[in-house]
């Protein structure tokens, strides 16, 4: 089922990131060559990340998106370092994007989307097909607009 999500912000961004983290086994952001980033803040958010870093490949496709041109995607193993960087760097899951952060946070468990995120179109959604994880997402106030059951 799709999960469509309201902004997640301020407490429910940090509980929304706990049960990401705590749910799925990997994470990624995107950095577009058409796009202008702090690199100052871009790369210490690298360094911190660092000892979860997996890859990163040049893509034109990535949970929500299909791109012209291409990206680079960032893939990170979750830990409990990553999780307290995530949770704290920002208050929204909508401010994961140019110029102040890498776009696009999402999160992967095993070889599948979980987390969906368009930051720059206010899009976001979970897939799942767990009634434990609905039931999390939907004690987190005010964070589900609609479940579509498809």
């Amino acid at each position: 089922m799709r999960i469509v999500l309201n902004e997640p912000k301020g407490d429910s961004y940090k509980k929304l990131i706990q049960l990401a983290f705590d749910t799925c086994d990997t994470f990624l952001f995107i950095k577009h060559s058409q796009l202008s980033y702090n690199k100052k803040s871009f790369d210490m958010l690298l360094k911190a990340l660092e000892p979860d870093f997996i890859y990163f490949k040049e893509q034109n496709r990535w949970p929500g998106t299909f791109s012209v041109p291409t990206a680079k995607v960032y893939y990170f193993y979750t830990s409990e370092n990553s999780k307290d960087i995530v949770k704290e760097i920002t208050n929204s899951l909508f401010n994961w994007r140019a110029p102040n952060l890498p776009d696009d946070l999402c999160f992967l468990k095993g070889n599948e989307e979980w987390l969906i995120n368009t930051a720059h179109e206010r899009i976001c959604n979970i897939v799942t097909k767990n009634d434990l994880e609905v039931e999390q997402l939907t004690k987190i106030s005010e964070l589900i607009y609609r479940i579509d059951n498809k």
